[in-house]
């Protein structure tokens, strides 16, 4: 199958590249300086490549006619809580006008597209367990632009009979993420000796990416998917305070502990319903959060040692 993924030398879209590379056509529509950046990586693993900025529409169309992929996975994003409250305007621009876009090459193309959501679309839960059907409350600029994202998606499948996953991710963490907290944590740690805390109360649902990945790929190859939205997320809910805790242990340095005041607009407690995903698609997060933590902080501990 031809994949166009849009974003796709990003955190998340690096690992699908290392998961479906040998087995699908792959294109990545990526900015200039982000496939120079990873141009060893692009060469590796046989990409295709389109060079275009998603808030372009003229070019995301033509780009999409003549790729004339069967799927898209849109993983481009303005992502994280501070950056788009402190530019909201960006935030908007990227996050639904570029979906937009997105959407629309879909269109001219007939191509299915998998849109990567967020928790944030929920805000706080507001039961034991948040589904896909409780209300979308969110909390923070970066969720409302990822609930418009997916309203122009489905109205899209409605006006133009687009086909469609949405796939709701909580807190993605795991090697290369580097500008996520969990990473950000452990980098600090082998490089400094010291993780700040952003509050601490705070509880988060933690997936590791190779999960995030393997549920992208089973919602491209099973039919149950389409039109379809979903939560992607683990059975892994912890407070800040615990996962610092165990990354603690796991690092095996002297960490100096930072307090600072929770992040403006940051949602304080999240928990998913899982079960639609389950159920429908047979999918459930095989990585522990022991064993993904290990794993990451493994491979920063590889890449500290490299570069000393």
């Amino acid at each position: 199958m031809k994949v166009l993924l849009v974003g796709g030398l990003g955190f998340i879209g690096k690992h699908i590249v290392k998961k479906i590379h040998d087995s699908h056509n792959l294109t990545v529509l990526e900015t200039a300086s982000a496939i120079s950046n990873n141009a060893a990586f692009v060469k590796n693993h046989g990409l295709g490549v389109e060079i275009g900025d998603i808030t372009d529409g003229t070019l995301v169309k033509e780009i999409m006619l003549r790729c004339s992929p069967g799927l898209v996975i849109h993983l481009a994003a303005l992502t994280g809580i501070r950056r788009c409250n402190e530019n909201p305007s960006l935030a908007f621009l990227v996050n639904v006008l570029g979906t937009y876009n997105v959407i629309k090459g879909c269109v001219k193309s007939r191509s299915k597209l998998i849109f990567i959501s967020s928790r944030e679309v929920y805000g706080e839960s507001v039961s034991d367990r948040t589904g896909e059907c409780d209300p979308l409350v969110p909390n923070n600029v970066y969720g409302v632009t990822k609930v418009l994202g997916e309203r122009l998606v489905t109205w899209a499948a409605s006006r133009h009979d687009l086909d469609y996953t949405i796939l709701r991710l909580t807190n993605v963490y795991g090697p290369e993420g580097d500008q996520y907290g969990i990473q950000i944590m452990i980098k600090k740690a082998l490089t400094e000796g010291k993780i700040q805390i952003l509050g601490g109360s705070q509880r988060m649902n933690l997936i590791y990416v190779e999960d995030v990945a393997d549920a992208i790929c089973r919602c491209f190859v099973d039919p149950r998917s389409s039109r379809q939205t979903f939560n992607v997320g683990s059975h892994d809910d912890m407070s800040i305070e615990e996962i610092v805790s165990k990354l603690v242990s796991l690092l095996g340095v002297p960490v100096k502990i930072e307090r600072m005041l929770m992040r403006n607009g940051e949602t304080i407690s999240f928990r998913p319903n899982l079960e639609k995903m389950e159920k429908a698609l047979g999918y459930r997060p095989v990585t522990s959060i022991i064993e993904g933590l290990q794993k990451t902080v493994e491979w920063y501990r590889r890449q500290s040692q490299n570069s000393a």
